[in-house]
């Protein structure tokens, strides 16, 4: 069984990656609360409400014990704010190992999420044997389109998810980092 106290702890220049914390529930709903941030994060592209956000949290907390990784918390080191989640899971039936990413609005346009996302997806490739890393994205969601391409990532294939047109970016672990 995972010891969900072995989830890693990142650190960026700027930013703190780990475990989930109870105290991050306020935050997270009210980041899932806001419609600009749920549009590309949530199956009906709809906010949140703090119940909802409180389950995808304990989603979040048994993906890693299930399956020993899984979406970071991101705070800032600076004062330990809330930013979103970073990180990796694939949920049963997904499209594959995925690299995902959602802050919360005001962190947006920092390069907060290609921070986060860099570091997370160099945890990835350093802690498991993977070939490659996937990212399913909408095909509306232009801002993460850009970071994915920032990433080193390639559209591979175009599917539906939840009735939507998604994009499936992916990287190699040999194309990571450059």
């Amino acid at each position: 069984m995972f010891d969900l106290a072995a989830i890693p702890r990142i650190e960026t220049e700027r930013l703190i990656l780990g475990g989930w914390r109870e105290g991050d529930a306020p935050a997270f709903a009210a980041m899932m609360a806001d419609a600009e941030v749920a549009r590309f994060l949530t199956a009906n592209q709809s906010p949140l409400s703090s119940a909802m956000a409180w389950r995808d949290m304990a989603l979040f907390v048994g993906h890693w014990a299930l399956r020993g990784y899984g979406l970071f918390a991101v705070e800032e080191k600076a004062g330990g704010a809330f930013v979103g989640r970073v990180g990796a899971w694939q949920p049963e039936c997904w499209v594959g190992f995925e690299l995902g990413w959602g802050l919360a609005r005001p962190y947006w346009g920092r390069g907060y999420a290609l921070e986060a996302a860099r570091a997370a997806g160099d945890w990835v490739f350093a802690s498991f044997a993977l070939d490659h890393l996937v990212s399913l994205i909408h095909a509306d969601n232009r801002t993460s389109q850009k970071l994915a391409q920032r990433l080193g990532m390639r559209i591979r294939a175009r599917t539906l998810h939840a009735g939507m047109p998604h994009d499936i970016w992916e990287v190699t672990s040999g194309d990571w980092g450059k």
